[in-house]
């Protein structure tokens, strides 16, 4: 446990941990309500915005209060048990109450159809929000909320990553940064609000918490280390959906980016995915929308997380590699930093870079990539067939979506496991407010985001961004109903005026 400083560099009332959409949120509403806000960011001020930011920019907005409650039931399936009523409640009128407020600070709010599960209960009520008319990510909603919080008297530190919280007697007084290489300590005198992400760029707690999956990379931000969820154990908060991810999915990892990249695979239609052994394991095609949602499949009638045997590869003819570009990829956190690799339209620069693996036959093919060449034939000979007959058996591709593998050469790119991001750490409550390992709230200290996501199970997409709206909201009002905490309160603490 970090000792109260006796005496502290900084203070203000409110230090928020982490600048994305619940770290906006957070406090925007806080200043709003009269606050002073200190916002202190991890990256560097180019690189701020984490998921947030490179994310498809879009909103799960329930319509209808009451059938929110029933698909996010729905959705949570046998992972409820320790979500309770009142949480779910409040979950679904504060992101009902998203729209409205959105538009409050710019948003021009247009639906696009986009129900992940709708068979489930209360799947009517599902819209999906995006900022305008026109494509997705691209920071179009991220550029509204970025504005709101550069009109408002927020100061925002960037490069400053929080490593430690204090706590005096039951109450979280303030945080322990890193900035140019020197410790320093700032005093929150009303609260500590936690929102910077997940674990999805720490491989060693991806190891701990996601089974069966060694190596994954994140398709969002790298600065996503699990910092909240450190901090917050080690002053005595319960984990809560730690087990649960979006993802994985199948990306593709250059050797010269750190994260991720997203497939494109819309264009063409002669390709598949095999695992080690040389057989399908399961419906090839675009990421977290066909074959998986979000990294669950449907098996045998029920919902799990997708397994992935690697290593995995796509196979494809020349055809399906005159029909575009594999990984030129529309929102990610390359894309948006201008760091990513730019994709041939061809794919020949792959191919020269040894990326993609070209044989003159499949047999060739499988021995380049150290499968059993029998094994890959069979596959392929098995899936041409489903082309020609229209109807694959296996693995349920439409149609229109098969094409046989027949124009040679031929060709592999292996994939890799990664994750748009992780839903688990610190268990928050109705207000928000980080709860302890003994079930009652830390006192002055609240979180919103990915970071403890309410969502255990199954998930919609636009689900996080809403989820950081709701409880950004709610942690930022809260926060600011604390009463300052003085000095002569704080035994150790330097006499600073309120």
């Amino acid at each position: 446990m970090i000792d109260v400083p006796t005496t502290w560099d900084e203070e203000t009332d409110i230090v928020v941990i982490g600048y994305g959409f619940a770290g906006a949120t957070a406090a925007i509403t806080a200043c709003d309500a009269g606050a002073k806000v200190v916002l202190l960011e991890k990256a560097p001020e180019a690189h701020k915005g984490g998921n947030s930011r490179v994310s498809a920019n879009i909103v799960f907005w329930p319509a209808d209060v009451a059938q929110g409650v029933a698909y996010f039931r729905a959705l949570a399936g046998p992972y409820l048990d320790n979500i309770a009523d009142d949480m779910i409640a409040v979950w679904a009128t504060e992101m009902h109450a998203n729209k409205a407020w959105l538009e409050g600070l710019g948003m021009t709010p247009v639906e696009m159809p986009y129900v992940e599960f709708p068979q489930a209960d209360g799947a009517a009520c599902v819209r999906v929000l995006k900022n305008g008319d026109g494509p997705i990510g691209g920071e179009r909603l991220w550029r509204v909320i970025e504005a709101a919080v550069a009109c408002r008297p927020i100061a925002i530190s960037y490069q400053t990553p929080a490593f430690a919280l204090v706590k005096d007697g039951g109450d979280v007084v303030g945080v322990i940064a890193e900035r140019d290489g020197k410790s320093i300590s700032i005093r929150a005198r009303r609260a500590v609000i936690l929102t910077c992400g997940g674990f999805e760029a720490n491989p060693t707690m991806l190891r701990t918490f996601v089974d069966g999956l060694p190596n994954l990379y994140p398709v969002g931000t790298p600065y996503n280390t699990g910092d909240g969820i450190r901090m917050a154990s080690e002053i005595g908060a319960e984990l809560w959906h730690m087990h649960n991810v979006s993802g994985p999915i199948l990306a593709f990892k250059a050797p010269e980016i750190p994260v991720a990249q997203w497939l494109n695979l819309p264009h063409g239609r002669s390709y598949l995915f095999v695992a080690a052994d040389g057989t399908r394991f399961t419906m090839e095609g675009e990421p977290c929308s066909v074959g998986d949602f979000h990294g669950k499949v449907e098996r045998h009638g029920v919902w799990q997380q997708q397994t992935l045997p690697t290593p995995i590869h796509m196979i494809f003819d020349e055809a399906y590699r005159l029909s575009g570009h594999i990984g030129k990829a529309t929102t990610d956190w390359d894309v948006v930093h201008g760091n990513h690799y730019d994709w041939s339209d061809d794919n020949l620069r792959e191919i020269d870079k040894g990326w993609i693996k070209k044989a003159d036959t499949v047999v060739e093919l499988a021995r380049l990539i150290g499968i059993s060449p029998e094994a890959l034939e069979h596959t392929v000979s098995r899936f041409n067939g489903a082309a020609g007959q229209g109807t694959d058996h296996d693995w349920g591709r439409t149609a229109d979506s098969l094409a046989a593998l027949v124009s040679p050469p031929f060709y592999a790119l292996e994939l890799t496991p990664a994750l748009v991001n992780t839903q688990g750490g610190p268990r928050r409550d109705k207000e928000a407010r980080v709860i302890g390992s003994d079930g009652a709230p830390i006192r002055r200290l609240y979180s919103a985001g990915e970071l403890g996501s309410i969502y255990p199970f199954l998930y919609q997409g636009g689900g996080n961004i809403g989820e950081c709206f709701a409880f950004g909201r709610i942690a930022g009002i809260n926060a600011s109903k604390e009463v300052s905490i003085t000095p002569a309160a704080t035994e150790g603490c330097m006499a600073v005026p309120a």
